[in-house]
């Protein structure tokens, strides 16, 4: 499988009394950003034209295993993403049972929002809110979670990077 060049770009960005670093993965699918603080990765971000700012720094290992895991996803290989550097502080009860149900949906297969809705104690409506604000989107596979009606549904990256991340996960998406 051709393996593409990572680049790591480091980010600064202050946020109140929080100092947090990003560094990002330059694929050519989409460019990555994993932002990290005290107490792990707090957010994965997907970069679609946000200017970057970079230096030599060189991520700490845990990130540099992330980004490698990400990078991998994306060219297509199987990966069991490490949650344990995840860091849920941000989210709610609701939001984290909800992604704790979409992390475990296996690669190849899907949901839909009212079947994970189902499982973390809710409703349709309210398991998509929470998938929208996903801290951590392609780790927690919320592109793997779809309308009841066949369509993909809403996505951070857009429907056309979900159908494209569900395809290449063997995923014969009938959707609109």
């Amino acid at each position: 499988m051709k393996q593409f060049e990572c680049m790591y770009t480091l980010i600064n960005i202050h946020e109140a009394e929080t100092f947090k670093c990003m560094y990002t993965l330059m694929h050519p699918l989409i460019d990555i950003g994993v932002v990290w603080g005290d107490d792990g990765v707090t957010a994965i971000i997907l970069l679609e034209g946000v200017k970057k700012y970079s230096n030599d720094s060189s991520p700490p290992m845990a990130i540099k295993k992330l980004l490698d895991s990400i990078r991998m996803f994306l060219d297509g290989c199987e990966v069991d993403f490490d949650l344990s550097v995840l860091d849920f502080g941000g989210c709610t009860e609701y939001q984290r049972r909800v992604l704790d149900v979409v992390s475990s949906i296996p690669r190849g297969s899907t949901l839909t929002y009212s079947e994970v809705a189902a499982r973390a104690g809710g409703s349709p409506r309210s398991a998509a809110g929470a998938l929208s604000r996903n801290p951590f989107p392609l780790v927690i596979p919320c592109h793997r979670v779809i309308r009841s009606d066949g369509n993909a549904g809403g996505y951070q990256g857009g429907v056309k990077l979900k159908k494209r991340l569900l395809e290449m996960e063997g995923v014969s998406f009938e959707g609109k």
